[in-house]
């Protein structure tokens, strides 16, 4: 899982209040940098950023922590790292960065950003496709929290197994394969859940069984090279499969894990 943070520290002015909140739609100022943002990607060829809440409210809980320290960091003492920050808010995703700043003007701040390598990697780089911006006033400055990620569609449990299985379908049908019955199974969905499943463990639990694949995924049509290859084996007759939803550090925050146990014969 990518991640990538930089600060950026600008020349500190005068004294006002915090005036900002992250919210479902931006605020006028959130708007205003969103806009901003935005242009320079569309300048460089690039997908505008789509405006995310959720990492509008991991930005602003860091924001806060700005403004109370006075100072810039990407985590203070005791505050998680950027990925959990991020991940606490049930967002579904598999990159995420951060640029922080402090400027007396929005203006300011953006320019300030974009002449940093860094921050302009961030905000120009094509692997995110959502923004969440909070900025904060305080001593005469705004506070800049700006999160990025790369966000992924919310699947159930059902709705990831099923597009899956849809996948595996396509590549039987484009090798000309059979027809192959399909069957969910809880038995292979608790092997999933329990993190990091063991092929060669489950499948001795599984008398007929000709072969299985245990993998993670946060993209349903992405199956992995063993997948495909048993998709091309002409004796397969059924499919039993189970998945969970196992979110973390090590996978991506919207993945996957998937127990798939293919059989020749029919019971």
């Amino acid at each position: 899982m990518k991640l990538r943070y930089f600060y950026l520290a600008l020349l500190m002015i005068g004294l006002w209040p915090a005036i900002a909140a992250a919210q479902a739609s931006p605020s006028p100022d959130q708007r205003k940098f969103l806009d901003l943002v935005n242009r320079e990607r569309e300048a460089a060829g690039l997908q505008k950023f789509q405006w995310e809440p959720h990492l509008a409210e991991s930005a602003l809980a860091h924001a806060r922590l700005l403004v109370r320290n006075g100072e810039l960091s990407h985590q203070f003492p005791g505050e998680a790292d950027l990925t959990a920050r991020v991940a606490v808010t049930g967002l579904r995703f598999n990159a995420a960065a951060e640029n922080v700043a402090f400027a007396p003007t929005i203006e300011t701040a953006h320019a300030g950003l974009m002449k940093s390598p860094h921050h302009r990697e961030n905000i120009l780089n094509p692997d995110y496709n959502a923004i969440g911006i909070v900025l904060l006033a305080s001593g005469g400055e705004f506070y800049v929290a700006q999160n990025f990620a790369h966000v992924l569609p919310v699947y159930s449990e059902s709705q990831f197994r099923d597009e899956v299985v849809a996948a595996f379908i396509r590549l039987r049908k484009a090798q000309r394969m059979g027809v192959l019955e399909v069957q969910s199974d809880t038995g292979l969905r608790a092997a999933a859940c329990s993190g990091e499943p063991n092929p060669e463990i489950i499948i001795r639990r599984l008398p007929g069984v000709t072969d299985l694949v245990a993998f993670t995924a946060s993209s349903p049509e992405k199956l992995p090279a063993s997948m495909k290859k048993t998709a091309g084996d002409p004796k397969l007759q059924r499919m039993s499969i189970g998945v969970c939803f196992k979110p973390g550090k090590d996978h991506g925050f919207a993945s996957f894990w998937v127990v798939a146990a293919f059989y020749g014969v029919a019971e």
